[in-house]
C-alpha cells in the first residue's frame, strides 16, 4: 500500500506573500510620509516667503507715505514762499508808483479833518475845541471866536505850512513804537525767518511790541494809502517828502485817513496780532522806509536821534 504525503510548501508560500505585501505597504507609507514631510517643508518655505514679501510691501508703503508727507510739506512751504514773494513785489510796486500829485489831491479833500487830528498828535496832548477856536489873527491882543467854517480854513493853512521835505541832514526819526528791534534791515544778505523756517532778505525793521501798543508817526507825513497785506496785515504808507516814504505794518484801529497830513509823534494806530508770516516772532511793528521807491535802512535815521 502506497501512502501519499502532503507537500509542506503551501503554508510557506502564503507566508512569503504576506511578508512581501507588508513590506510593500510599509514602503508606501514611508513614501507618503516622506512626501508629506517634504510638502510641509515646501509650504513652510512658501509661507515664510509670503510673510517676507508682505513685510517688504508694508515697508515700501510706509516709505512712500513718508515721502508723500515730505513732498506735501515742501509744496506747502514753497507755496508760502511764493505768496511772500508776490506780497513783497506788490508792496514794492505800490511804493514805487505812489504819486505825490495824488497825495496832494487827497490832502485837499481831507483838509477839514487835518486840524483835529494834528491837535491830538501834539506833544503837549492839547485837544481842539469841537466848535470854536480862539486866535489873534493880527497880533492885536484881541480874542476872536471862529465858527466851524473859519476853523476849517485854519486847518488848510496848517496843512500847507507843514514841511514835508524829510532830509537826513536836518531831520531825524522818532521810534515809532516802544520796543526792541528783533529783526534788522538786511538787503545785502539773507536773515532767518523763524515762522517761515527759511532765510530771505528783509527790507524793514521788525520791532517787538505788545498787542494794543500805540504806534506814532516817526516823522511829519501825509497818508498815501491804508491797505491790507497778506504778510504785514493792515499797512499804512506815508509820504515824508523828498522821495522818502515810511511804511507801518501789523496795525489795527488806524486813527488816520488816506490823504491826511500827520505831524511827527501823532498816534496813527495800534499794534495788532501778528500775521501767519510772523507767528514765531510774536506781536510786532513792521517799519520800513524807501527812497524813490528803493528800500533804505530806517535804523540809519533813527540812530541820528540816539546820537
Amino acid at each position: 500500500m502506497t501512502v501519499k504525503r502532503k507537500k509542506k510548501g503551501g503554508f510557506s508560500g502564503g507566508r512569503t506573500v504576506t511578508v512581501a505585501f507588508s513590506l510593500c505597504l510599509l514602503a508606501v507609507v514611508t513614501m507618503i510620509g516622506m512626501y508629506t514631510v517634504g510638502r510641509t517643508d515646501q509650504q513652510q518655505k512658501e509661507l515664510e516667503q509670503q510673510v517676507a514679501e508682505a513685510e517688504e510691501e508694508a515697508r515700501a508703503r510706509e516709505q512712500a507715505q513718508a515721502e508723500a508727507e515730505k513732498d506735501a510739506k515742501e509744496a506747502e512751504k514753497s507755496e508760502e514762499t511764493e505768496e511772500l514773494a508776490d506780497a513783497e513785489k506788490t508792496q514794492e510796486a505800490a511804493s514805487g508808483s505812489a504819486s505825490r500829485d495824488k497825495a496832494g489831491e487827497a490832502a485837499a479833500d481831507a483838509a477839514g479833518e487835518t486840524a483835529g487830528t494834528e491837535g491830538t498828535g501834539m506833544a503837549d496832548g492839547a485837544e481842539l475845541e469841537s466848535e470854536f477856536a480862539e486866535i489873534d489873527p493880527e497880533g492885536t491882543g484881541e480874542t476872536v471866536i471862529l465858527d466851524g467854517t473859519e476853523e476849517a480854513s485854519s486847518a488848510d493853512a496848517v496843512s500847507e505850512q507843514m514841511d514835508l521835505s524829510f532830509s537826513p541832514e536836518t531831520d531825524q526819526l522818532l521810534w515809532p513804537v516802544a520796543g526792541n528791534v528783533i529783526m534788522d534791515y538786511s538787503m545785502d544778505k539773507t536773515v532767518y525767518f523763524a515762522t517761515l523756517d527759511q532765510y530771505k532778505y528783509n527790507p524793514s525793521l521788525v520791532m517787538s511790541a505788545a498787542v494794543g501798543d500805540p504806534v506814532q508817526a516817526a516823522a511829519n507825513g501825509q497818508v498815501l494809502s491804508i491797505s491790507e497785506d497778506v504778510e504785514t496785515g493792515t499797512t499804512l504808507t506815508m509820504d515824508m517828502g523828498n522821495g522818502y516814504q515810511a511804511v507801518y505794518g501789523q496795525l489795527k484801529d488806524v486813527a488816520v485817513q488816506e490823504g491826511q497830513t500827520v505831524e511827527v509823534g501823532t498816534i496813527i494806530g495800534y499794534v495788532n496780532d501778528p500775521t501767519r508770516y510772523y507767528v514765531e516772532e510774536g506781536a510786532n511793528l513792521y517799519f520800513a522806509m524807501t527812497k524813490d521807491g528803493a528800500p533804505v535802512d530806517p535804523m540809519i535815521y533813527i540812530e541820528t536821534v540816539v546820537e
